[in-house]
């Protein structure tokens, strides 16, 4: 019950209630200190996993993100994410971004912080789950990804990610166990992104199935689904889609952009 009390709170508690979002820095020490996680640090004892499965997972469909103040949408595309053979602490990612419209392609790096992992009973397992993990952990990283300066509107997104998985006889899953809960999510990014051309930054969060770090923004309880006042904002396709069985809707949800 602990971790989900406090799993909601990451996703629509803030200090104050005036603000929309947490300084990165404050979110990640949250996430790291106040969601159960033991202090041992993992990262040399689980370093020979590939991560990289585990942010591959979900599909761009149902990664979910915000840019700017005013929530504007923006889709990830994840291509291709390789760990370095010769640094088992870094990955190598290729994508494409989409914010209204304007396709920009990504490539950088995210390199591991620290490798944290669930006491027992820290960790709140559904009664239903087929699996006993020896292991449930979140992986933290910092991301620099870099837009190809030869397009339109780019700029480098700079951030904290948590990606949670867990371990069962031997074997690294991305972690879907409480896939049937209302707040599952998972490889949750919290930065910003800085303009090539101004060099002035703007927040920019996403995750997979919520946007991590927005109060006021999602009025979703059983499924994500924005507040209606940002659909002008790139979400009029999420509610309809999924609320209303708009089938036109849903196919532009899940047409392939990149």
């Amino acid at each position: 019950m602990k971790y989900i009390i406090f799993l909601f709170c990451l996703f629509t508690q803030l200090p104050l209630q005036s603000q929309k979002y947490q300084p990165m820095d404050n979110w990640y020490k949250f996430y790291l200190n106040d969601l159960g996680l033991g202090i041992d640090e993992h990262k040399s004892e689980l370093n020979s996993f590939d991560f990289s499965s585990v942010l591959l997972k979900t599909h761009s469909s149902s990664i979910y993100g915000v840019i700017g103040d005013d929530m504007q949408r923006i889709k990830i595309k994840w291509i291709s994410i390789n760990k370095d053979p010769f640094n088992p602490d870094t990955y190598y990612a290729y994508g494409k971004t989409n914010v209204k419209g304007n396709v920009c392609e990504f490539t950088g790096v995210l390199k591991i912080r620290t490798i944290r992992l669930f006491p027992k009973e820290e960790y709140d397992m559904p009664s239903s789950s087929k699996v006993n993990p020896e292991k449930i952990g979140v992986l933290f990283c910092d991301y620099n990804l870099v837009e190809n300066k030869r397009q339109l509107h780019t700029g480098v997104f700079k951030g904290v990610s948590a990606s949670e998985f867990y371990i069962h006889k031997g074997k690294l899953f991305y972690n879907d166990l409480r896939a049937s809960a209302d707040d599952m999510s998972n490889n949750l990014f919290v930065g910003e992104w800085i303009s090539n051309s101004t060099k002035k930054s703007k927040i920019c969060f996403w995750g997979d199935y919520r946007v991590p770090n927005v109060s006021g923004f999602d009025c979703g309880a059983a499924v994500f689904s924005p507040c209606s006042k940002f659909d002008n904002k790139g979400w009029d396709d999420i509610d309809e889609a999924y609320n209303l069985n708009d089938q036109e809707a849903l196919k532009r949800e899940l047409e392939e952009w990149w």
